[in-house]
């Protein structure tokens, strides 16, 4: 919220030209994809299937949002750019909050 907040309000100041095309949509599924994989990493107690449950994450959302940001380019051809580079920018805070929290609960979890 706090940072399509900061992108309305750099808009609104004219900061940026326009919000991308794609922006709702970004948004949504970053943050469904994030806080799905986080709600079933989570929960897994085994150290082993952790880490290897974490990697297929990530490939799966490689594919995932790879497959996404290739439909946003096709259908927004124009505004490909400014797409992707906030999809970026999104992916980017969401993955580094998913990993901070994560490593707050393992590292709780090793003592």
């Amino acid at each position: 919220m706090v940072l399509s907040g900061i992108t309305l309000f750099a808009c609104r100041q004219l900061w940026i030209e326009q919000l991308p095309s794609f922006f709702y949509q970004t948004i949504t599924i970053l943050l469904f994809g994030t806080i799905t994989i986080f709600a079933y990493l989570y929960r897994i107690n085994k150290p082993d299937f952790f880490v290897q449950l974490y990697l297929l994450s990530m490939a799966v959302k490689f594919l995932a949002y790879g497959a996404y940001n290739l439909m946003v380019i096709l259908k927004d051809r124009d505004g490909a750019a400014a797409n992707v580079v906030f999809f970026m920018i999104l992916y980017i805070v969401f993955t580094a909050l998913e990993i901070a929290f994560l490593y707050r609960k393992i590292s709780r979890s090793e003592r």
